[in-house]
This record gives C-alpha cells, sequence and structure tokens, in this order.
C-alpha cells in the first residue's frame, strides 16, 4: 500500500514537472535579453518594468476580468434556474435541455462572432452593443462547461434524495433546492467556473471580432506585444498566468471559507 502511494505520489511530481517545463521555459526568457546558446545572457527586468509601467496593460487585463466574470455569474445563475425547473417540476425536460446546452460544442470559433453580427447589429439598442454581444456571446461559449459541471454534480450527489428528504422536514421546494442542494455542489460549480474563466481569459478570436480594437483585453494586448518583442511577450504571458492563478486560488479560498463557516455552524 506504502509503495502504490509513493509511486502515485512520484507520477503526480512528475506530470505537474512537466506541464510547468514550457512556463518556466516562457519566465527564464523574459528575464534575460538574449537565449541563443545553451544558457540565457545578461539577467534582466526591463520587459517585467515596461508592462507594469504601461497603463495599457492594466486596462486590459482589468477588461479581461470584467468580461470573464459577468458573463459566468450569468450562465451560472440561468443554468441552476434551468435545473431546478427541470429537477423539480419537468425532469423529462432534461434530455432537451442536455441537447441544448451542448450544441455550442460545435459552433465556436470565427462562425459563431460571425453570426452574432450578422444577426444582430441591425437590431435596436442596447441588443447591437457590442459589449452586450459580447458578454452574450461568451455565455453561449461557456454554457457547455457550466451546465455539464453543475449536472454531473447533481447526479453526484443524489439531488432527488436530498430534496425529498428536506421536503419532509418541512422545507419548501425552492429553498430544498437553493439552501441544500446547490451548497452540496459547490465545489463542483466552482471548478466549472474555473474552467469557464481559463476559456474567456485566454479567448482572442471572439473578443477581437466583435469589438476589435474599441475594447481591448489582454489577449489583444499580447498579440500586440508579439509583434515588438519576444521578452515582453513572454513577460507578457507570465503575468497572465499569475493573474488567472490568484483568480482561481481567490476562488477557492472564499469557498473554503464558506464551507468552514457551514460546518462550525452545523457543530
Amino acid at each position: 500500500m506504502e509503495t502504490n502511494k509513493k509511486g502515485a505520489k512520484l507520477a503526480i511530481v512528475v506530470i505537474i514537472a512537466y506541464l510547468l517545463i514550457p512556463l518556466a521555459m516562457t519566465l527564464i526568457y523574459s528575464l534575460f535579453e538574449e537565449w541563443i546558446d545553451v544558457l540565457p545572457k545578461r539577467f534582466t527586468l526591463t520587459a517585467y518594468m515596461e508592462i507594469f509601467s504601461d497603463p495599457v496593460f492594466w486596462l486590459s487585463v482589468g477588461r479581461t476580468v470584467l468580461i470573464s466574470i459577468v458573463p459566468i455569474l450569468l450562465c451560472t445563475i440561468i443554468v441552476l434556474l434551468a435545473m431546478y425547473v427541470t429537477y423539480i417540476y419537468k425532469p423529462e425536460w432534461d434530455k432537451y435541455v442536455q441537447i441544448l446546452c451542448t450544441i455550442p460544442y460545435a459552433v465556436q470559433g470565427v462562425i459563431l462572432p460571425i453570426c452574432v453580427l450578422s444577426l444582430y447589429t441591425s437590431v435596436p439598442k442596447p441588443f447591437n452593443n457590442r459589449i452586450f454581444l459580447l458578454i452574450s456571446t461568451y455565455m453561449i461559449v461557456i454554457l457547455p462547461y457550466i451546465y455539464q459541471g453543475i449536472r454531473n454534480n447533481l447526479h453526484g450527489i443524489g439531488a432527488n434524495k436530498l430534496i425529498e428528504s428536506a421536503q419532509m422536514l418541512g422545507a419548501s421546494k425552492f429553498y430544498a433546492f437553493f439552501h441544500v442542494v446547490v451548497p452540496n455542489i459547490m465545489n463542483g460549480v466552482t471548478v466549472s467556473i474555473m474552467l469557464a474563466m481559463a476559456i474567456v481569459f485566454g479567448d482572442f478570436v471572439i473578443v477581437n471580432t466583435l469589438a476589435g480594437g474599441h475594447f481591448q483585453t489582454a489577449q489583444m494586448y499580447l498579440y500586440d506585444v508579439m509583434k515588438k518583442s519576444g521578452q515582453r511577450t513572454c513577460a507578457v504571458i507570465v503575468v497572465l498566468f499569475v493573474v488567472t492563478l490568484l483568480i482561481s486560488a481567490c476562488a477557492f479560498f472564499i469557498q473554503r471559507k464558506k464551507e468552514r463557516g457551514t460546518e462550525n455552524g452545523v457543530h
């Protein structure tokens, strides 16, 4: 048993190290002026100083965070409400909801934003607003990931039995779903949200097609920097990775804090 545990830990360490190699190489390249030999030469922080002193970079990061959070929150709320209806009142609708929520898998990339532009640019305000279109399009893109994560966790915890038990104790259907079931699936919901944020945070095609230069995000800033300097490009990649990591860490920290608060309340 101990040998199996050590083997499993070693395998995990090897996999993590393998996945971090590209990021480590990117970090090293961003810290040196040139790397044309076995070892890099002339350590420098110029690339980081340039991007940190550039207000355009921080504005683009802020826009990216904003455009990631808003559609994810809206999509999560809508999916939870849809799952509430299908689980409580119309369980026979579940297969149709599943089909609708998995359709976006087949219509991503440049096809989706072009279709959105052709359909909505001539409609009345606010539906033709580019930011509105961008948020709505991202909601479509992340819908399969949010839906599948929530659905899998609902089946995993036996949501129907939890709802029935809560109703036997006098809880309403709405209270049973949102105060008993949803807190029990928050770990899975958080993972789905982080996956969706990674997808939106790394997008370039959709935001470039729908918003163009009017709403520059971090990926558009990265694309512009790629034309000027390799070191700055690597520095931007490293900073964006750290920002994404911090957002994920904050989300999991808040989730853990809520779980501890719930456990203390129970005890």
